[in-house]
């Protein structure tokens, strides 16, 4: 997977994306990682035709991992001051990103 990682944030909230051409083979090895390597457990999931949602507790912080067919695949944050949390999770997860 060659990723291509890009980081925003604004007041309320922030996202990174992981991987903006992944599939959704690429998506669910993600998860796996995060299941078995970070010890995450899912708290709910929405699946739609064109968008997945994985919302889980990394480190007493809510993220939210989604993948969508135009998007690819980014992770969410639900407060601003999760945002150092969730670049070091990418950071964990995809040790070669480009930045």
């Amino acid at each position: 997977m060659k990723t291509r990682y890009h980081s925003t944030s604004t007041p309320t909230s922030s996202f990174s994306i992981v991987e903006d051409a992944a599939t959704l083979h690429e998506f669910y090895s993600i998860t796996r990682q995060l299941g078995n390597d970070k010890k995450v457990r899912f708290t709910s999931k929405t699946d739609e035709a064109d968008n997945i949602e994985w919302h889980f507790t990394y480190r007493r912080r809510h993220l939210t991992l989604q993948y969508n067919i135009y998007n690819g695949i980014t992770l969410f944050t639900h407060s601003q001051k999760d945002h150092t949390t969730a670049e070091q999770l990418v950071s964990s997860l995809l040790p070669n990103k480009a930045v």
